[in-house]
């Protein structure tokens, strides 16, 4: 996942700021609004798992530097990669005055979908604008495999 969202971000430093105000359709969230919406939901599951604050203060409607997005999404998610390493237990936080209790595989494997999700959207989104410079294939586990160095043959 932090590959992936690494990888996404530097593409979207290919964008001018209008095209970071890009919208699929008038009530979608813009290009902005999905970076921004990835990477602090990132470390809000990174603090659910661990208790860390990776940024305070930011909100997804505002113009957060890509910069800054990619300090505090590469924050995230290797406090997630720590974490996924530990043993599985339930993690209690609260959400809207409610106080929650999922796993601590639970968190981690929904903040993977998360992120995989709006990445779909983002590309889609550059897509229907002719800005075909995000191709999911790109980073898919295969992709990341290969990069990785992964043994990909049976010798």
């Amino acid at each position: 996942m932090a590959w992936a969202n690494q990888f996404v971000l530097a593409k979207l430093g290919e964008l001018t700021d209008l095209d970071w105000k890009l919208r699929l359709t008038e009530e979608d969230w813009s290009i902005q609004e999905l970076a921004n919406h990835i990477v602090l939901a990132a470390g809000g599951y990174a603090s659910r798992v661990s208790g860390l604050t990776v940024s305070t203060g930011l909100n997804q409607s505002m113009t957060i530097a890509l910069d800054k997005l990619q300090e505090y999404c590469a924050t995230a998610d290797e406090i997630l990669r720590v974490e996924s390493h530990k043993l599985d237990q339930i993690n209690t936080y609260v959400r809207d005055g409610k106080s929650i209790e999922r796993s601590r595989s639970t968190i981690i494997s929904q903040s993977i979908h998360h992120a995989t999700e709006h990445r779909a959207q983002i590309s889609d989104t550059l897509k229907v604008h002719g800005l075909r410079i995000l191709d999911l294939d790109e980073i898919d586990i295969w992709a990341y495999s290969d990069i990785a160095g992964e043994i990909n043959s049976p010798e």
